[in-house]
């Protein structure tokens, strides 16, 4: 019969011992399905199988609970346990239901009141919010650091502040609402005009576009081309051309081209025209209209045209063979494939060879490299006075 109460005695104390290990050197405990959860923080030379021993709980249950967390000093863990958990012996089960989650205290013993700590709060918050200090609540609650869990249940020195339910009842307002006066301003703009927009921008786009355009016209320079005149005033070929009524990308030097606005009107300028040539003419006897109009007579030929290297000829100066062409006529060559036009002094007569068959000019070096002949043999444009021109 003794050695049964021996036994009895022995076990009593394991389960006092095991008790008291399970609270030993912990900061709190949670409900966790009705178990008690005790939160745990790390400290030195802690391990897994440690903290096991200390709370009576297989190392392996802590791990998986706590997914391996890695341990070092002051790290919070979650220990399981199969111990149920028990309440605050003032705060009943009806009470718990009533009160919502963020409630700070539950009940009061004296002056002091029980709070369960909610997310994101702190110390700090709490001693503002009861009119306490931190280290007040500390001592109360013999706590060594400032780190809380969710759900920890503290002792509160003093009363909680009012200031939520003011916050409450404010947030319970209703917004002011608008004045009358107000909704029918707002009101008076019919929908469909709303967003029609004024007609003053259009009037005066259009009196910009009724301005005339600024006459501008070019004088055609030697070496010049119908693609570098077009380059200078950024417009294409085509729009030059179509500008001046041209067919071909030939150009003479002194040619006028117009590059923006209109002439003015033939009628007009026709008797200025004439008075200003004809009194250029008196001043200067230089010819100020067509050859034609002189009763000279032009030449145009094209063909194919070929530079040499003769003995005879100076490679270095613009001079040509022609069939035809007096000696010391000065004709206007262009080469259609590069657009680009010189003019070159006839010296002589060729006769007609293996290397000149079917060849309307010879010229010298110089002569091809001004008209950007890339053959020895290419197509060209010739134009110089007749034969009248001579007398």
């Amino acid at each position: 019969m003794h050695k049964h109460y021996i036994v009895s005695v022995f076990a009593l104390l394991l389960n006092l011992s095991a008790a008291s290990a399970i609270t030993r050197d912990s900061i709190g405990v949670e409900n966790y399905k009705g178990k008690k959860l005790i939160i745990h923080q790390v400290v030195a030379k802690d391990t897994y199988y440690s903290i096991g021993r200390r709370y009576n709980v297989v190392p392996k249950d802590i791990m998986s609970f706590n997914d391996n967390k890695f341990l070092q000093i002051g790290v919070i863990l979650k220990v399981p346990t199969n111990l149920p958990f028990i309440a605050p012996a003032a705060t009943t089960t009806a009470n718990r239901k009533n009160q919502p989650a963020v409630a700070a205290p539950a009940t009061t013993d004296g002056e002091l009141a029980e709070h369960i700590v909610q997310k994101k709060e702190n110390l700090n918050m709490l001693a503002e919010r009861y009119g306490t200090t931190v280290n007040e609540i500390k001592r109360v609650n013999n706590m060594n650091s400032v780190n809380l869990s969710i759900g920890q249940v503290l002792k509160m020195p003093g009363k909680p502040a009012e200031q939520p339910a003011q916050n409450q009842q404010q947030a319970q307002v209703p917004a002011v609402q608008p004045k009358a006066e107000e909704t029918v301003v707002k009101t008076q703009i019919p929908p469909e005009n709303r967003y029609k927009k004024s007609e003053k921008p259009a009037k005066k786009k259009d009196a910009v576009d009724a301005k005339p355009e600024e006459f501008l016209e070019h004088k055609v320079a030697s070496n010049e081309t119908m693609y570098s005149i077009a380059t200078t005033y950024k417009m294409t070929m085509d729009q030059l051309k179509a500008k001046n009524n041209l067919t071909d990308n030939s150009l003479r030097v002194g040619q006028k081209l117009l590059i923006r606005g209109q002439y003015p009107a033939k009628n007009a300028a026709t008797t200025s025209e004439t008075n200003t040539d004809t009194l250029n003419s008196i001043k200067d006897p230089s010819l100020r209209l067509p050859a034609s109009r002189y009763g000279l007579n032009q030449m145009d030929e094209k063909g194919t045209g070929i530079w040499i290297a003769d003995a005879d000829l100076d490679p270095s100066k613009m001079l040509v063979l022609h069939r035809s062409a007096p000696i010391g006529t000065v004709m206007k060559i262009t080469n259609p494939m590069t657009n680009r036009s010189t003019f070159a002094k006839v010296v002589g007569k060729f006769t007609e060879n293996e290397s000149t068959k079917d060849v309307i000019i010879v010229m010298t070096k110089a002569v091809a490299d001004a008209l950007g002949a890339l053959d020895k043999r290419f197509y060209c444009n010739l134009t110089y006075g007749g034969q009248d021109n001579e007398q």
